[in-house]
């Protein structure tokens, strides 16, 4: 078994993008007055960044965490909502480090 051994992985591209956006909101499912209905509808400029897993036409996909096989906390964002949009420039990073350590396998893209 191999101790201390850093070995890297295939690399991957990735793209992050940053957004801000007129978020989409509901009211209570009561009975509401004119004013307290006036009250609740307030429309929020709302922000997220994270990664663009795919757009089409109508959005963007992102996700703003993951794991070997998992993607977690996934938002559809329509574009007719954005009100500033950055991608920034793909770079390169390792896909993951696999590092055997006192004969335990690690996962993690730190360096250790």
């Amino acid at each position: 078994m191999l101790i201390g051994v850093i070995i890297p992985m295939p690399k991957k591209f990735e793209t992050i993008i940053y957004l801000e956006f007129l978020d989409h909101s509901s009211t209570s499912n009561l009975w509401q007055s004119e004013e307290e209905f006036n009250q609740d509808c307030e429309i929020e400029l709302c922000k997220a960044i994270g990664f663009l897993e795919k757009e089409d036409n109508l959005a963007f996909y992102v996700s703003t965490m993951k794991s070997r096989g998992e993607k977690g906390s996934g938002h559809v964002i329509l574009k007719s909502a954005c009100t500033y949009i950055k991608k920034i420039p793909q770079k390169t990073f390792f896909k993951s480090i696999e590092h055997v350590n006192k004969g335990v396998l690690i996962d993690t893209p730190l360096n250790i």
